[in-house]
């Protein structure tokens, strides 16, 4: 309550000065108004009572000025006070030190006055206080090296001349004093400010560290980086994480443009990219794109980029912020889970063919057979009931390799892959010794090249299946009318990889039946007697071994079977099933 009073008492009650250094200045000149009254009090009745009326009229215009500057100042005519007050106490000093004697050094006064121009305005108004100084210093010399005729001279005894002089310079030192005391509590304040907001600056810096910290972590933990777009100059600034991310150095990535980063992404995803880009920049829609990012040893990554500008009153983009996040696992797994959902569509579908045509197949010879019983039951002839117990048997053996088909077919998806020594002629062999009874088989020539010293480590079963199959569709459909029939059985060892090739100059497949041969239960002749599964269980079990068969064909030339077989692959394959 007493600071209010106090401070009322030098400023008008409802003012408010927002600055505390301009407050503090004008408490500081109602202040200075206050001394300057009461020395010029002070002397003028130091004077009367020495009777000496000489400087009288100097003191009626300080004290009057004094007084008019305290309400100028009261009224907020904050520089016009300060003015007044510094140009009147000049004046003062300068009438003064031309009227008195020079013993009385009433020239030391001119000392406050530099000491006040520097104290009553601050640093933003320091011409103020230089013109000011000047104009003290000025002063000084002009009453040191002239007399002024004007003005009398007073006469003092020598006491009061040393008695003056002490006053004079006790009052001047006093005055210096307050206010360079008064400089001291400003400096000390704002000292105080600046330790305060180093103080909280350092906090501010420490805390945006930590917080940097934590986003950087956070980032890594998402496995996200960040991209920031300047629109206006068109360049583009990537975080060391995003740089790291895509294998790139820090001076690839040190001036990049929108253009140069479009090189980044995958060509069939930079239509897209742009699409997205420009719907969000033109129509502001959400900026959200999956795409893949190209990396410094130029495989590819699945990303996800998202991010959001920042427009101007027009609608003009400034800048965009954006953040990319590897998204790679995810996409290996949608790709997984595509290609099983693809299988199981695949094992669906053919299980339904399976049913039917399994269904239709071991119905037809069975129907056969019975049909066979009832009309050797009605004939007593005996040759003929040799007859039907042939076609009998030729029913059950079709039968019975169809069965043979299914149970191979079922083996190949339920059995792990087996791994053992193969010797490839010996399976060849056996395969064409399986074949031996077929109808004409005896009338084709089976010719073998490069297959005698092949050995390698293999499932002997499932080769063996495939080239019985392979080698039985050869001599099935073969044209034994021609002068030469024959089937080639080839191959090669390449180390990594065993090619075996079944080549005949049979009757050859139409050009359009080429890329069904291998669909289950597909016949690619009408007079075709076989299950329709061969070539398909040959297939699928060049797949479990992670090989292919491909064929070759050209009607009425022949056709020829390549069987590939990755060597290493199919003992890393056994290994692992076999530890599993």
């Amino acid at each position: 309550m007493k600071g209010f009073r106090f401070r009322n008492f030098f400023i008008k009650k409802n003012e408010y000065i927002e600055s505390w250094s301009l407050y503090k200045r004008v408490i500081l000149t109602g202040q200075i108004s206050m001394i300057c009254l009461a020395v010029g009090l002070f002397y003028m009745a130091f004077d009367l009572l020495n009777d000496t009326h000489s400087a009288l009229f100097v003191y009626y215009v300080f004290i009057g000025v004094s007084i008019l500057t305290f309400f100028l100042n009261r009224r907020g005519h904050y520089v016009v006070a300060k003015v007044c007050i510094l140009l009147v106490a000049n004046l003062a000093v300068f009438c003064t030190f031309e009227m008195e004697p020079s013993g009385t050094a009433s020239f030391i006064f001119f000392i406050p006055c530099v000491i006040g121009a520097f104290t009553l305005f601050g640093y933003d108004e320091r011409l103020v206080s230089y013109l000011f100084s000047a104009l003290s210093i000025s002063l000084f010399f002009i009453s040191f090296s002239f007399d002024v005729d004007f003005l009398a001279k007073s006469e003092f005894p020598a006491e009061q001349i040393s008695l003056n002089f002490v006053i004079n310079f006790a009052v001047s030192c006093i005055t210096a004093i307050f206010m360079i005391s008064f400089l001291l509590r400003i400096n000390a304040k704002s000292e105080e400010n600046l330790m305060k907001n180093e103080r909280e600056l350092r906090a501010s810096s420490e805390e945006l560290i930590i917080s940097k910290k934590r986003f950087e972590l956070a980032l890594q933990g998402s496995g996200a980086g960040i991209w920031d777009w300047d629109a206006v100059n068109d360049k583009l600034y990537i975080s060391s994480f995003l740089a790291n991310l895509l294998g790139y150095t820090k001076d690839y990535v040190s001036d990049l443009t929108s253009e140069r980063f479009l090189e980044v992404i995958h060509p069939d995803d930079r239509a897209r990219f742009r699409d997205h880009m420009e719907a969000h920049l033109k129509n502001k829609l959400p900026f959200r794109v999956e795409c893949r990012f190209k990396k410094s040893d130029g495989s590819y990554l699945w990303v996800l980029d998202t991010g959001q500008a920042q427009w101007n009153e027009h609608g003009r983009p400034l800048r965009m912020v954006g953040s990319i996040m590897d998204i790679t696992e995810r996409k290996q797994a949608e790709k997984k889970v595509y290609e099983q959902n693809l299988m199981l569509e695949k094992t669906n579908a053919e299980l339904d063919r399976f049913v039917y045509s399994t269904s239709h197949d071991l119905r037809a010879p069975l129907s056969s057979v019975l049909g066979l019983i009832n009309i050797a039951q009605l004939s007593e002839n005996p040759e003929e009931h040799h007859t039907f117990l042939e076609m009998m048997k030729e029913r059950i053996n079709t039968l019975n390799g169809f069965i043979a088909d299914i149970i191979d077919y079922s083996r190949n998806s339920r059995l792990s892959v087996v791994r053992e020594e193969i010797v490839l002629i010996d399976i060849v062999k056996e395969a064409i010794q399986n074949l031996q009874y077929f109808e004409n088989s005896q009338q084709i020539n089976i010719i073998y090249g490069g297959i005698e010293h092949i050995t390698f480590q293999g499932d002997r079963s499932r080769l063996k299946i495939i080239l019985n199959n392979i080698i039985a569709n050869a001599i099935k459909y073969h044209n034994i009318d021609q002068p030469d029939p024959r089937v080639e059985i080839t191959a090669d060892n390449k180390g990594h990889e065993l090619e075996i090739v079944v080549r005949d100059n049979g009757d050859g497949i139409e050009p359009e039946l080429l890329d069904r041969i291998f669909d289950m239960f597909f016949r690619a002749t009408e007079k075709s007697e076989g299950s329709g599964l061969g070539l398909y269980i040959a297939k699928e079990m060049a797949d479990k071994l992670e090989g292919k068969i491909k064929v070759n064909s050209v009607k009425g030339k022949g056709t020829s079977f390549i069987v590939k077989l990755p060597l290493e692959r199919i003992a890393d394959t056994i290994e692992k099933e076999t530890i599993a």
